[in-house]
C-alpha cells in the first residue's frame, strides 16, 4: 500500500456531516438545481469569467468544445485541430469522433505546454484549414498566454485550452482560465474535488447558451425562460424543443453539494501546494530539468515532475519509490502518438521532446497531505543517484 499516494480525500467528518444533512433535507434535489447553479456562481467569480457550465466530468467538457467546434468553427475547408503532442487522450478523442484531422506539434520543455514557436510555422502555412487550435496546460504550468493570444490575432484562428490540471494557476495576475473559452476537470485526483466533475469556463454569451443547452440533450428550457424566446419552435412544445444535437452531459446538486465544500478551502490549498513545491524545487540538484520560471506566471503545481538526461535514473528513480511506497505515473501520455488509438496520426519519433519526456521523465504526487520531510528524503535520494 502506498505511504505517498498521488491525491488524497480532501474531505473531513464536518464534511460528511454537512453532506448527511444536504441528503436528510428532503427538500434538497439530488439532480441538476440550485446547487450546480451556486458552485457555477463561485467558480465564474473565482476564474473571472462571465459563464461556468458545469457537466459531468473533463471529458464531456472536452466533448462539448468539440461539438461547438464542428458547429459553429468548421467548415469543408477548415476540418483540422491542432494539439500538442504531449495531453490527455480525452482532449484529442472527441475531436477525432466528429470527423476531424488532428495536427499534433510537439511541446517545450520551459512549460511543457505546445511550442509557440512551432505553431507559428504551422499557421503561416495551413492557418486557412485549421478550425481550432486545442492547448493543454500540464501539471499546473502556465503556457505563453501573450504568444498565444497573438498568434490567435495573426491568423483568425480559434485558441480554447484544455486547463484539467492547472486551473489554481495564473498569467499576469489573472487566473488562467479566464483568458481562453477552457476546460477543466473536478476529478477526486485533480486539484479541486467534486468526486466527478468537469467545467466549460466562456466571457462568451452565445457560448455558453450553446454548452448549456448541449449539455443537457439540446433542449431549450434548460436555459432560464427570458433567454429561450429567440430558440423557440412553433412546430414542437417548448418543454421538448431541441435546438442542438445535444447529450446528457448534466451533473448533479450531490457532486456540486461536494465541490462546493471543497471550493471553500482554495486558497489553502494554493497556499500549501506553494510552499511544498518550494521544498522540492530549493533542494533538487541542478542536474534534474525543471520547467522555466517566468515572472509574469505563477503555477500552483499539480505534481512533483522529475526528469533528467539519464534514462537510466528515471528507471532508478521509480524502484525507489515502488519499494518505498510512493505512487508514480509518467508525464501524462509522454509521447501521444506512440500511443495505439492514435498510431495513423503521425510518426512519434517526429516529436522529440515529447520523445523527452516519455523516455525521462514521470511524477510523483504532490498535495497538501505530503509533509516537507517525505519530499527532502525522496530528493535526498535522487539528489545521490546525479552525484
Amino acid at each position: 500500500m502506498a505511504i505517498w499516494n498521488l491525491n488524497e480525500s480532501n474531505f473531513t467528518w464536518i464534511d460528511r456531516l454537512k453532506l448527511a444533512g444536504f441528503f436528510l433535507n428532503p427538500k434538497n434535489m439530488w439532480t441538476m438545481s440550485r446547487k450546480v447553479q451556486e458552485f457555477e456562481q463561485e467558480m465564474s467569480g473565482y476564474i473571472g469569467c462571465a459563464h461556468s457550465v458545469f457537466v459531468s466530468n473533463g471529458s464531456t467538457a472536452n466533448t462539448l468544445i468539440a461539438m461547438f467546434a464542428r458547429d459553429r468553427l468548421a467548415s469543408a475547408e477548415k476540418n483540422t485541430v491542432v494539439f500538442p503532442s504531449v495531453t490527455w487522450i480525452t482532449s484529442v478523442s472527441p475531436f477525432v469522433r466528429l470527423g476531424f484531422e488532428p495536427k499534433f506539434i510537439d511541446v517545450s520543455l520551459d512549460d511543457l505546454s505546445l511550442d509557440v514557436h512551432l505553431l507559428d510555422a504551422y499557421l503561416a502555412e495551413n492557418h486557412h484549414k485549421v478550425a481550432l487550435v486545442f492547448i493543454t496546460s500540464l501539471l499546473g504550468q502556465t503556457p505563453n498566454v501573450k504568444a498565444l493570444k497573438e498568434l490567435e490575432a495573426k491568423y483568425n484562428v480559434r485558441v480554447m485550452m484544455d486547463n484539467c490540471e492547472s486551473h489554481f494557476s495564473t498569467y499576469e495576475g489573472k487566473n488562467l482560465s479566464s483568458y481562453f473559452t477552457s476546460t477543466t476537470s473536478t476529478y477526486f485526483g485533480h486539484l479541486l474535488q467534486s468526486v466527478e466533475g468537469g467545467f466549460v469556463f466562456t466571457s462568451n454569451k452565445d457560448e455558453q447558451e450553446y454548452f448549456t443547452m448541449s449539455r443537457n440533450h439540446g433542449m431549450i428550457r434548460t436555459l432560464p425562460a427570458h433567454e429561450q424566446a429567440r430558440y423557440q419552435n412553433p412546430l414542437v412544445d417548448d418543454r421538448f424543443s431541441f435546438h442542438y444535437l445535444g447529450n446528457n452531459f448534466r451533473n448533479t446538486d450531490v457532486h456540486a453539494s461536494v465541490g462546493l465544500l471543497d471550493f471553500a478551502r482554495i486558497q489553502t490549498y494554493i497556499k500549501k501546494r506553494k510552499s511544498l513545491y518550494k521544498v522540492f524545487t530549493d533542494n533538487i540538484s541542478p542536474k534534474y530539468i525543471l520547467p522555466k520560471t517566468f515572472a509574469n506566471r505563477e503555477n500552483i503545481m499539480f505534481c512533483l515532475p522529475i526528469m533528467t538526461d539519464d534514462s537510466q535514473v528515471k528507471i532508478k528513480a521509480m524502484q525507489y519509490c515502488v519499494d518505498n511506497g510512493i505512487e508514480t505515473r509518467p508525464i501524462i501520455s509522454g509521447n501521444l502518438l506512440r500511443q495505439t488509438a492514435l498510431k495513423d496520426f503521425g510518426d512519434y519519433h517526429e516529436y522529440p521532446v515529447a520523445e523527452f519526456i516519455h523516455n525521462h521523465g514521470f511524477y510523483v504526487g504532490l498535495h497538501p497531505r505530503v509533509t516537507p520531510a517525505q519530499i527532502k528524503t525522496l530528493v535526498a535520494f535522487l539528489n545521490e543517484l546525479v552525484a
